[in-house]
């Protein structure tokens, strides 16, 4: 291996990745529901560029250390991260027969297909610590040179694929947020903690193809819902007093 390359260092990436997936990983027991709609619209893709998306996270990770190597060089630094960058969007190949599939560091190959994707990225976390391993083990071969090459075309940024929309009345789509929100979640909405809320409600949108354009409303009111009165009403004497004082 050349000395000269940068590479991303495993331990660090591991290390953030950890913590990461402690806020945002998809629990076991809500990733798949025993009575979620069948959803048959290019489900395959969608699930691949979760995958896909994990190699920008690393290497939106990586992108200060890679700074910090070519401090002195701005015109290298945009080039060995646009190499990165346009690996990444290229992962996803598509065969002469149409089947889409991304292959991690030529060892483990998805299909999009809710099983296999479970099973190494949300069943097990050893099994997922193993394939972002296996992904920067893959980017850094890219940096020395030894990409895998792989003659398929990619499937570009939805190019390919058109995602179908079916809009859905304002009380079904309040319904079904509020039967796959876990419980904590709602919870911590009345402790002013809505990120995990949030995180989910867009899950859920993309699971059930719900357009975000009544969404806003929606949300708010749920979110208002579960906010304590006592609160609003303090927010509200506190209004009023400033008014009173002016």
């Amino acid at each position: 291996m050349n000395e000269k390359n940068f590479q991303i260092d495993k331990k660090d990436i591991i290390s953030k990745f950890k913590e990461f997936a402690k806020k945002h990983s998809e629990r076991v027991d809500d990733y798949n529901p025993n009575n979620a709609k069948q959803v048959a619209n290019h489900r395959d893709y969608f699930i691949l560029d979760r995958i896909r998306a994990l190699y920008h996270w690393i290497i939106k990770e990586a992108k200060l250390d890679l700074r910090r190597k070519y401090i002195h060089n701005d015109k290298e630094y945009k080039k060995v991260l646009g190499e990165l960058e346009s690996y990444a969007r290229n992962k996803i190949k598509s065969q002469k027969d149409g089947t889409m599939y991304l292959r991690v560091n030529n060892q483990l190959t998805f299909l999009g297909d809710e099983k296999t994707y479970r099973e190494n990225l949300v069943q097990s976390k050893n099994k997922q610590l193993s394939v972002v391993k296996k992904i920067i083990d893959e980017l850094n071969g890219v940096l020395a040179g030894k990409e895998e090459e792989d003659e398929n075309k990619p499937v570009l940024n939805d190019a390919l694929v058109k995602r179908e929309y079916k809009e859905l009345p304002s009380a079904e789509v309040a319904d079904i947020i509020l039967q796959h929100m876990p419980a904590d979640y709602l919870l911590e909405i009345a402790q002013q903690k809505f990120e995990n809320f949030n995180n989910k409600f867009y899950i859920l949108l993309d699971e059930y193809n719900i357009t975000a354009a009544e969404t806003k409303e929606i949300l708010n009111k749920i979110q208002e819902s579960f906010t304590p009165q006592e609160s609003k009403n303090d927010e509200a004497e506190t209004d009023n007093s400033e008014s009173e004082t002016e």
